[in-house]
């Protein structure tokens, strides 16, 4: 069977591997519009590491020498079972662990695997089995046998099956009020702490409202600090609370940082390359069906199901579809006729619930619902001696649909807010 896997994520190149270790009839064809995470040279100044639990790194381990890597690469969170590690890095060691298993087909032809980075899929042809490709030598049409969307919160994959069939789809998506940027620091000897931490970051003012964020270590000793906020007005769209120069950016720093704690200093080059980018955005999204059976399409992470990034739930809900399609794979062997909808069955409800706990970040930030979250949260831990909801999502035992069960009651006021939200 010819797969045609498009997005070069975490989830997309794990799935590569699964399949391609499923069975040798498996060819593998991978597509993204990024540059090749393993060139040392290009850095995501917009990269703020991914939080790898217990869960994802169950399934992630079955991959041979990766549990070095990750332990290697990232930072270890030990108490918690946390991973923090950079999403590059983590592309970059399964796109290495994938040539070094199967080659890649520009090298080799006979290999199984073929990756193409800076390549755009720009059409997608459901009736025809084929999508069309541009790289930098023109055009290019790829037919194939089964085709899976793990490009993204903006998949065109999806794209083409809204347009197909608009009402099985029935796809629904609205964006977080909060925008965000990533401030890249350099090394600060004096926020160096044994066991490593997560620094939360935070500022009310009466004119811009709530900016808030965490400072998050990395391997090699430097920080990135990733920020959000609210824009409340024109002056505050582009930076927090309108700043506008490295000196304001220092000071926005200095009155975010815990009070027993120095603000790191900046670099400069960081600072300007911070105020000049435009400022990210989050979406949560929903669709009914994850795949179009007479397209022999299907859609996993973000292109099913985009979420907040606060639970840190994106990665591992992504892996999840990866690991539940290579699984009904192994059991129905190449029956697309009956995978394609079982996958739908087992994993929109799953999917529905991921993104519906992402809401939490709705909750955790507002004035006094947030303020009767966190006094109910230290109540369940600390005096029921019960696993906080970041806890719980980590187990691997996880179960997204029982966690929202947990908390249908915060889910219910997330969702309120949620209509007072932008809707893209």
């Amino acid at each position: 069977m010819n797969i045609v896997i498009v997005g070069a994520g975490p989830a997309g190149l794990f799935l590569a591997h699964r399949l391609l270790a499923l069975s040798p009839s498996h060819t593998v064809q991978l597509y993204d519009c990024n540059q090749n995470p393993t060139d040392l040279e290009y850095a995501d100044s917009r990269g703020f590491g991914l939080g790898l639990g217990a869960r994802v790194q169950h399934w992630l381990n079955s991959i041979e020498g990766l549990t070095e890597q990750l332990a290697s690469e990232g930072i270890e969170f030990t108490g918690a079972r946390l991973i923090l590690i950079p999403r590059q890095t983590l592309c970059a060691l399964l796109v290495r662990s994938l040539l070094t298993c199967y080659g890649n087909r520009t090298s080799d032809e006979s290999s199984r695997l073929s990756l193409h980075f800076n390549v755009s899929v720009v059409n997608v042809d459901l009736a025809g089995r084929k999508v069309e490709i541009e790289r930098e030598s023109g055009y290019e049409t790829v037919a194939y046998d089964l085709l899976v969307g793990a490009d993204g919160i903006h998949s065109t994959i999806r794209s083409a099956m809204i347009i197909s069939k608009p009402d099985e789809t029935d796809f629904q998506q609205q964006q977080r009020p909060q925008v965000w940027k990533v401030l890249q620091l350099p090394m600060q000897p004096e926020l160096q702490q044994s066991p490593p931490r997560i620094i939360r970051l935070e500022k009310r003012s009466a004119q811009f409202g709530l900016v808030f964020g965490a400072c998050l270590p990395q391997k090699d000793g430097n920080f990135s600090a990733l920020i959000f906020w609210q824009p409340v007005g024109s002056s505050d769209r582009i930076n927090p609370c309108g700043i506008t120069t490295v000196e304001e950016l220092q000071q926005l720093l200095q009155e975010m940082f815990p009070k027993n704690l120095v603000a790191p200093k900046l670099d400069v080059d960081q600072a300007a390359a911070f105020l000049a980018a435009q400022a990210g955005h989050e979406y949560w999204s929903k669709s009914r069906c994850y795949h179009d059976l007479d397209g022999r399409a299907v859609l996993i992470g973000d292109a099913a199901h985009g979420m907040f990034s606060l639970l840190g739930q994106g990665c591992t809900a992504a892996i999840a579809d990866a690991v539940v399609l290579d699984s009904l794979l192994g059991q129905h062997g190449d029956q697309l006729s009956i995978v394609l909808p079982e996958f739908s069955a087992q994993q929109v409800e799953e999917g529905h619930a991921a993104s519906d706990l992402s809401l939490i970040a709705l909750i955790f930030y507002h004035g006094w619902l947030g303020l009767l979250y966190k006094v109910t949260t230290l109540l369940w831990v600390v005096v029921l001696r019960q696993p906080s909801i970041f806890a719980r999502l980590n187990q691997v035992s996880a179960n997204y649909i029982q966690v929202l069960r947990e908390n249908s009651l915060w889910i219910w006021f997330a969702k309120k807010l949620l209509l007072d939200s932008p809707k893209v």
